[in-house]
This record gives C-alpha cells, sequence and structure tokens, in this order.
C-alpha cells in the first residue's frame, strides 16, 4: 500500500473518491425492522421516494442494507435478507436510471451478492453496483472470491472475525490490511475498487466508547492504508453514552460534531441516516477548513 504522504482517490463507476475531492455523503436506505434507529427503517414501499429525496438533498452514494448487525439483535436468516434487499431493489432501481448515484447492498453473504447483482445487470445499473461487507471478508467464505471474480467494487469494514470486533487503532488497522491482502491475492484490484471503513460504535460488547473516540481522533492514521476512508457515525452508541442521550432520535447534534471531527481529520465519505441541510452544511463547513479552501455555492 501507499504511505500516508501519498495521495489518495479511487473512481469508482465515474465517480471520484478520495483527496481533492468533495467529501461523498452515502445515505442510509434501511430495511432492518430490527435496527436500533427505528426512525431509519423503510419498506420496498417507500424505499424510492426516501432515496430521490437524499439524491436530491446531495447523497452521491446509497447503501441499501436488509440486516441489523447491532449487538442482542435476534439474527435473521439469509435468505429473509435476501427477500428484503431483492423486494427493495426491484422497487429502487427503476425510478433510479436516470440517476448515476451508486448504489451498495450492505451484505456479508455471497448469495445476497449475487442476488442484487442480478437486479443491478437486469435494469441496466451493473455500472452502479457495490457492496458494503461489514464483516471484513469473515461473514461469508465464499464472498471474498465473488467479489474478486466478478470485479465488483467494495467497502471493506474493519473486523477480526466478527463485524466490527477490531479493538484499538493498531488492530484496526492491521485488520484492514488483512482484509484488503486476502482480495489481492485473488486478483483483485484493491488500489482502484476499494474503500475502508474503521467500524466506529459498539459492534460488540466490549468495545466501549473510549474505542470509537480514539479510532476519530486518530483518524489520519489510517492514510497509511492508502484507500479512501468511509466514517458511519450517524446516531451511534458512542454519541449516547457520552451525551447521557439513550434514545438515538436526540443524538443527531452529537452526529454532527462527531462528522466535523471525522471529515477535518480526512473522512472521505460519510454515511449517514441524515442526508440533511444540517449534515451537508457540517461536512462542507468541515472540509473548507481541512483544506482551506472552498467551492463558491450558489444562492
Amino acid at each position: 500500500m501507499t504511505g500516508s504522504a501519498s495521495r489518495i482517490h479511487v473512481r469508482i463507476h465515474g465517480l471520484d473518491i478520495g483527496d481533492g475531492f468533495p467529501v461523498r455523503i452515502m445515505g442510509v436506505l434501511n430495511l432492518s425492522r430490527e435496527s436500533f434507529y427505528k426512525r431509519s427503517v423503510v419498506d420496498a414501499g417507500g424505499i424510492l421516494e426516501r432515496g430521490r429525496e437524499m439524491i436530491a438533498r446531495g447523497a452521491a452514494m446509497l447503501d441499501v442494507g436488509g440486516r441489523s448487525t447491532a449487538p442482542n439483535v435476534q439474527p435473521i436468516s439469509v435468505d429473509d435478507e435476501r427477500a428484503r434487499v431483492v423486494a427493495a431493489l426491484n422497487a429502487l432501481l427503476p425510478g433510479l436510471e436516470n440517476d448515476k448515484v451508486l448504489v451498495s447492498i450492505d451484505t456479508q453473504f455471497e448469495a445476497v451478492a449475487a442476488s442484487a447483482l442480478d437486479i443491478f445487470r437486469s435494469n441496466g445499473m451493473e455500472d452502479q453496483f457495490m457492496i458494503n461487507d461489514v464483516s471484513g471478508l469473515h461473514g461469508d467464505p465464499n464472498l471474498p472470491k465473488w467479489i474478486a471474480d466478478t470485479g465488483t467494487p467494495c467497502i471493506i469494514m474493519a473486523s477480526h472475525g466478527r463485524p466490527g470486533d477490531s479493538l484499538g487503532v493498531g488492530q484496526t488497522i492491521a485488520d484492514l490490511q488483512q482484509s484488503i491482502s486476502t482480495l489481492r491475492s485473488l486478483g483483485y484490484n484493491v488500489c482502484k475498487k476499494a474503500i475502508v471503513d474503521p467500524a466506529i460504535g459498539r459492534w460488540i460488547p466490549e468495545k466501549a466508547p473510549p474505542y470509537d473516540l480514539e479510532l476519530l481522533s486518530d483518524l489520519e492514521s489510517f492514510r497509511v492504508i492508502g484507500l479512501p476512508l468511509l466514517v458511519a457515525v450517524s446516531r451511534k452508541s458512542f454519541i449516547g453514552e457520552v451525551l447521557g442521550e439513550t434514545d438515538p432520535e436526540n443524538r443527531l447534534y452529537g452526529s454532527l460534531s462527531a462528522t466535523a471531527i471525522a471529515v477535518s481529520k480526512g473522512a472521505h465519505v460519510v454515511r449517514t441516516h441524515d442526508v440533511t441541510k444540517e449534515t451537508i452544511d457540517t461536512i462542507r463547513m468541515a472540509d473548507a477548513i481541512r483544506k482551506k479552501t472552498y467551492e463558491k455555492q450558489s444562492p
């Protein structure tokens, strides 16, 4: 991998992501009724409207997920996850045919990824398809080869064995590098197709808020990987614990503060439930401060 001083950049389906480009916003389209943030849940009947709203407000990427990986949530079967994703994509994709937004499928499983790719292909939208694997390629032994064989662009979240269980900056970087090495060994062009996610959040009970605060504080350390960095802090439990807010509904301002820090320290993509003026203004301001310049916006 390139060193921390090198310019970080990938172009995924025509979208430039990395140093020198605007911070890209990824809107969450959450199909999981088990989610920790109930207001974020959308069904197939409402997904197109919400997706269009996010695009109109500035989202360059949408993330569609059918499974909650929050601690203590009863897991659903792969078949149930696939059914949710298939129904949602059949409702969503035909309405996005004129948009060049990237759509990632948040899954750990080849069966879900393959079914999703079939739907993208049938809609002539394979050039907008990505995979977002929160297991760091540990969830399904068949998925890494499938990603390599299909050449699908991917987001890899740091995981040691289970989704998000990396503890500390050093282990998180090492686990991301291991996942990247797995893909490279299969002939996958990591440097042109991959984004990494440091897995902020209480993915396992042991991952107390100081771990997340450390990841945010030391985010520049992840430049050593040489790939664009996606950060997802939206309404997460560490914000609630710091602020004493048990209800995710009351964590917007904490999310905005954490987002500003993440962008100022080098996040290239922000994954959020809240594609709103508040989030967009926060990202633009933090990005301008970091770059010491800005692009003038039309009134």
